[in-house]
């Protein structure tokens, strides 16, 4: 089996050439299953797994306390060891790629605050046009970690906009490195919530106005998102704060315990994971398969690592819609297949659920990344649909991104 896998290999990767050379006299650009499948190629090709990124230990929680929580932040969400703060992973290789975490509680009534601050632009890869960024303020559970993206989701971003439901305006003013931004949630109105942010101490005004009947009994959340930057978090814990706050409001970690909403804790252990491996050919609709199958079980929090989630999360939206070349649109889409990787590889690390949506189409590649999720309950989804409607969905996925594989390359997936 393994010197098939080997001869299978080697044909695909010299399919893969004969293909990547007639594609590019035809076009400039290819979709994301082709680089997928590259990346695939090139990671089943190593003999053994590479070593997990190192994380700090999880450890037991003090339910009391106010922390940012890393059962559902973005995998690629590094918090600091006492969880008051964190940075991207990878902001040298990846530096436009944004990373979000949640406070452990929320709140449902009272003046509440807390306080983020931009401590470090991180170092970028060279000759890189990104920006560093952070964008903070609140949202409820299950929401995107992209914050401001969807709905009861309301984020200040430091470009000076701020962001409801994926719309950009203008808000206050932009804010960077060693500026602290202050965060409050107004509960005391009858009908309404009112969000409004503050800049080294000096208001800035509201800049959400909350209907309490569509907000219901969900609790809001601190929230924080970055790119290209770490940021430090003042939930209360500190004896002073670096910036100071309107009478009237109280820290999230003053409000008493049963007055706090506690997100779900994570598993305890890698027995209590699971790991589902998704198998078939571009197209085929594992995608699909995934998203409805996490909107299913919402309880086990699916994090999806898929190509489609990473460039999502490579971008930087604002007012304007952005347009994106040829050249610029295929350096993307490679960065997502590349960084994607390099998440499935640190993944075994984190205890929660995942699925691993990719091609695998390798005996060997499906074997070594679910040898490395030891402890979890590993299952393989593999999906193959008629050939009429793979064809269709071939052809859907070729007029919205193009030509994503070489036949050559195809066949030999199949």
């Amino acid at each position: 089996e393994e010197e098939e896998d080997d001869e299978a290999k080697a044909k695909a990767a010299e399919g893969e050439r004969r293909g990547l050379k007639r594609l590019r006299d035809e076009k400039d650009e290819h979709g994301r299953a082709f680089h997928e499948f590259r990346e695939e190629a090139n990671n089943s090709r190593s003999k053994s797994p590479l070593p997990p990124e190192e994380e700090p230990p999880e450890g037991e929680e003090d339910e009391s306390l106010v922390i940012l929580d890393t059962y559902t932040s973005d995998l690629q969400f590094r918090a600091s060891r006492d969880r008051y703060g964190g940075q991207p992973l990878f902001p040298e290789r990846f530096p436009g790629l944004w990373a979000g975490a949640r406070g452990t509680h929320g709140v449902t009534h009272g003046r509440v605050c807390f306080q983020a601050k931009v401590s470090q632009n991180l170092p970028g890869k060279e000759g890189s046009s990104e920006v560093p960024l952070l964008r903070v303020g609140w949202s409820v559970d299950f929401s995107h970690s992209q914050l401001g993206e969807d709905e009861f989701s309301y984020g200040f971003d430091g470009r000076g906009l701020k962001v409801e439901n994926g719309k950009f305006e203008e808000f206050g003013e932009s804010f960077g490195e060693n500026d602290v931004i202050g965060c409050f949630a107004d509960f005391e109105a009858a009908e309404l919530v009112e969000l409004s942010f503050s800049k080294n101490g000096r208001g800035l005004g509201a800049a959400f106005r909350v209907p309490k009947a569509l907000l219901g009994a969900r609790a809001l959340l601190p929230h924080v998102l970055c790119k290209g930057c770490a940021v430090e978090l003042n939930f209360g814990q500190r004896a002073e704060p670096p910036a100071p706050v309107p009478d009237g409001f109280v820290f999230i970690h003053a409000v008493p315990a049963p007055e706090r909403v506690r997100t779900p804790p994570g598993p305890r252990s890698a027995e209590e994971c699971e790991v589902l491996l998704m198998v078939g050919l571009p197209g085929s609709g594992k995608t699909q398969w995934a998203q409805k199958h996490s909107q299913e079980n919402r309880d086990k929090r699916y994090n999806i690592l898929g190509t489609e989630r990473v460039l999502h999360q490579l971008r930087t939206r604002g007012p304007e819609p952005e347009e994106l070349d040829a050249k610029s649109r295929e350096l993307l889409t490679q960065q997502a297949a590349q960084c994607l990787s390099k998440l499935v590889q640190i993944a075994p690390r984190a205890r929660r659920n995942f699925i691993l949506d990719q091609c695998n189409v390798y005996n060997s590649g499906q074997r070594r990344k679910l040898s490395a999720f030891k402890g979890f309950s590993r299952k393989v989804v593999v999906i193959v649909p008629p050939e009429p409607e793979w064809q269709q969905r071939l052809e859907q996925r070729r007029q919205a991104e193009g030509d994503d594989v070489p036949d050559s390359v195809m066949l030999e997936m199949k």
